[in-house]
């Protein structure tokens, strides 16, 4: 019986603290600079959520190549729904390669996997008339002579360039660049042979600078219907770095339900379509069951790829 009176006391007090934590503003940590095209589009969500949720979202923006400082500011937060954290790809990699002891569900609460990015492999216009498998055919000609670039050591293009060499048993030379324009340039002068990454590319490939030899999305993009993917190059590859939203460990179910619930709706709307349009950024919805699903699945792979901060090329 003093059990019993125990836990319905524990709840009763529950209850009053998410009351009162749903009449607060939410501080969505951010890992990204503002401006950024994830953050155009995690700003539009926030917007749209909070008219849902009858709550202001403020964007906590602090730029991290790893994000893991964030995520320890998550994990010690109180778990109900007044901190939550944008989830990237490069997150999950770090936590992988170093090492740490971090299981999605015990250490943080998935809330819902949103959106991910169009991300592909670019060449100048006149390289590579064959697309991607010319790329290939000549990186197996010339073992190591061949150059590829992207905007940083793990960052999506050089990981899955990794991925793709390592599929073919190819060789090329990283060239890591401040920034995809920097790379494009390199590809113009001919001190580049490809260049692989996603949003910052767009613009060169529409303005005729550079073409795509190759996709990563699940299906052909609209927008270049002309340019294969990799599954359809019979690669069984995709890649989106698709980001999410994450709460403090032991979120309570409803809470976290109410949130999902929200970001979903804000999907959907016009407003927020318009931006990830604009910015080559597609749905990627997946409840937190899944998106937890999703992220065990990817840091197996991580894992398998072997590849470490100090080892990286």
């Amino acid at each position: 019986m003093k059990r019993r009176l125990f836990l319905a006391s524990a709840s009763l007090l529950a209850a009053p603290s998410l009351v009162q934590a749903q009449q607060r503003d939410i501080t969505l940590l951010v890992p990204f600079a503002e401006g950024g095209s994830t953050d155009q589009v995690v700003r539009a969500l926030a917007k749209s959520a909070s008219k849902a949720l009858g709550q202001e979202i403020r964007l906590e923006n602090k730029p991290s190549r790893t994000g893991l400082r964030l995520l320890s500011q998550l994990r010690g937060a109180a778990p109900d729904g007044s901190v939550v954290m944008l989830f990237p790809v490069a997150t999950l990699r770090a936590l992988v390669e170093r090492g740490v002891d971090f299981t999605m569900g015990r250490d943080a609460t998935p809330i819902l996997c949103l959106a991910g990015g169009t991300y592909g492999v670019i060449a100048k216009a006149d390289r590579f008339p064959g697309g991607w498998r010319d790329f290939v055919a000549e990186a197996r000609q010339n073992p190591g002579k061949l150059s590829y670039g992207s905007v940083g050591n793990g960052s999506v293009g050089q990981v899955t360039m990794a991925r793709l060499m390592v599929k073919e048993n190819i060789q090329a030379v990283h060239l890591p660049f401040r920034g995809a324009a920097d790379g494009v340039e390199a590809l113009q002068a001919g001190d580049l042979d490809v260049m692989a990454g996603g949003a910052r590319l767009h613009a060169a490939v529409d303005q005729g600078e550079a073409r795509w030899l190759a996709l990563w999305s699940p299906a052909r993009n609209p927008r270049w219907p002309e340019v294969p993917t990799l599954l359809e190059l019979g690669y069984g590859l995709t890649e989106t770095a698709p980001f999410g939203l994450i709460g403090p460990p032991n979120m309570p179910p409803a809470e976290r339900q109410r949130l999902e619930a929200a970001f979903t709706a804000a999907l959907r709307a016009p407003s927020v379509k318009a931006v990830m349009t604009r910015l080559g950024m597609t749905e990627d919805l997946r409840d937190g069951p899944a998106y937890a699903g999703y992220l065990a699945a990817a840091a197996g792979e991580e894992a398998a790829l072997g590849l470490r901060p100090e080892t990286r090329q």
